[in-house]
């Protein structure tokens, strides 16, 4: 898009001075019949003569104190500083008169243009709409807006634009919902303000209070309520003027336009909500349809391991043999081991966390994620689901780990369980080895150094179950 070049309209100006009280004077000049007489007193003509000097020199002083007189005084000052490029004279100038007359549209156009000459354009836009608030001109917030949109598309160009432009833009079609330049700019910042903004780091938006987050190339920030009140207030503006253009714009900013992002799994329902109203209002298209399938598919793998989560986070890890070999949960596992559709990122171990999701744009299609525990070290606990192939005599193990969350802060000593269900040749008796599908118990806990200590529990919870640190199991293979 072409730089807009702002240009305070010199014909509009003139017109401001025909609609100006302050520029309107009747007179009504009066012929005088003079009587004829036949005797002159010299003495008298004098005295009127002096007189009548008197009159027009009081009327003289008279004239120039009405405020519209002071007024044009005022601005022609203004005006001739202008010229001069004595800017803050003519500031100074102009604020004269508007003291005098707070209706004189002029008198605010010069200025916010005195202003502008300066690069000033706060109190551009402020003396503008001063003005427009002050005499309900429409020129005087014509120029407020094209003000702001040149601002808009002068922090595009130098890539310094963030949500707070957009914003800026957005306020625009508040005031004025028939802005076509508006809604030709919001499209045009769509495509940069998220990637010149926060693609620096994927907490940057919704998350930047997380203790993941880094401002390390970059500090633009965005939560997720400013995102949802602005895409919120776009609807307003479209349900208000509907036209095809903005339709489009409001199913681009349904979902950010970056690539990678992180949001808190809470803001789910209510991001979910806010898709709804975009559907009802706008329809919806392919990239709207892919990213709510990633938003529904998060809370259905959620609920399969709400009731685990709730065991786990009380200490029960006994509870993970049951949950291992339940029906939900391998049904989710078998859709990762034999490489089935889904929204969620099909990797061998996947992480299932409450706190927050990742969700990553490729090809025009969303993905999503839990974080795991190093994305995320303020977690309540990480479940990781095995998707690994692992089959012993024909049967394929059922594996999953569990990561609690740290206890008061303090990630280490950090401590991982992973529990197998598996078939395998336990000790029955004294000597007795007998092959049976039995559950394995393997504890890793990890210190601030990197060292570790690891256990197994064979035959966990069975009749034979036996417990051996991994030393002694090593020396064993080795032997």
């Amino acid at each position: 898009m072409k730089e807009k070049e702002l240009v305070l309209s010199t014909a509009r100006v003139h017109s401001y001075r025909n609609s100006d009280k302050s520029y309107r004077k009747n007179v009504t000049v009066r012929k005088r019949t003079r009587r004829k007489k036949r005797h002159y007193d010299l003495r008298k003509i004098a005295v009127i003569a002096a007189a009548t000097v008197l009159a027009v020199g009081g009327g003289y002083t008279v004239y120039n104190h009405l405020p519209f007189v002071k007024v044009n005084k005022a601005i022609a000052a203004g005006n001739r500083y202008t010229k001069d490029a004595d800017y803050e004279a003519a500031i100074d100038s102009y604020s004269e008169a508007i003291k005098i007359d707070k209706h004189s549209v002029t008198a605010y156009s010069n200025m916010a243009g005195a202003f502008l000459s300066i690069d000033d354009s706060e109190s551009a836009k402020k003396i503008l709409y001063d003005g427009w608030q002050n005499t309900e001109n429409t020129g005087l917030l014509d120029n407020y807006h094209t003000v702001i949109l040149n601002e808009a598309v002068d922090s595009m160009n130098s890539r310094n634009a963030d949500m707070e432009t957009v914003l800026s833009i957005e306020s625009v079609l508040k005031d004025d919902n028939t802005n076509k330049d508006a809604v030709e700019l919001l499209d045009a910042a769509y495509s940069r303000v998220f990637d010149d903004a926060y693609s620096y780091n994927a907490d940057a938006l919704f998350r930047s209070d997380a203790s993941t987050y880094s401002s390390e190339g970059g500090s633009d920030t965005f939560s997720f309520e400013e995102y949802l009140n602005f895409e919120k207030e776009l609807l307003a503006i479209y349900e208000a003027n509907p036209t095809d253009e903005l339709r489009k714009v409001i199913l681009e900013y349904a979902t950010p336009g970056v690539s990678s992002f992180t949001m808190n799994y809470s803001d789910v329902e209510a991001y979910q909500e806010l898709l709804a109203q975009v559907e009802a209002a706008a329809g919806t298209d392919e990239n709207l349809d892919s990213f709510k399938e990633c938003l529904s598919n998060a809370q259905e793998v959620q609920a399969v391991f709400a009731d685990i989560f709730t065991q786990l986070d009380v200490g029960n890890v006994d509870e993970l043999r049951n949950f291992v070999v339940s029906e939900e949960y391998i049904s989710l596992r078998d859709i990762f081991l034999n490489d089935e559709y889904t929204p969620q990122e099909n990797t061998t171990y996947v992480p299932i966390s409450r706190e927050a999701m990742i969700l990553n744009r490729e090809d025009g299609k969303w993905s999503y994620r839990f974080l795991d525990f190093e994305e995320n070290p303020e977690t309540a606990g990480v479940i990781t689901l095995w998707a690994n192939f692992f089959e012993d005599d024909g049967v394929q193990r059922n594996s999953i780990s569990y990561e609690p969350g740290a206890i008061d802060g303090q990630l280490y000593p950090h401590t991982k369980y992973d529990v197998t269900y598996l078939k395998s040749y336990i000790t029955s008796g004294k000597s007795t080895k007998t092959i049976k599908m039995n559950y394995r118990l393997e504890t890793t806990i990890t210190s601030e150094d990197g060292s570790t200590i690891n256990s197994i529990i064979g035959d966990w919870g069975g009749e034979n179950e036996w417990e051996m640190d991994i030393d002694t199991i090593e020396s064993r293979i080795r032997a």
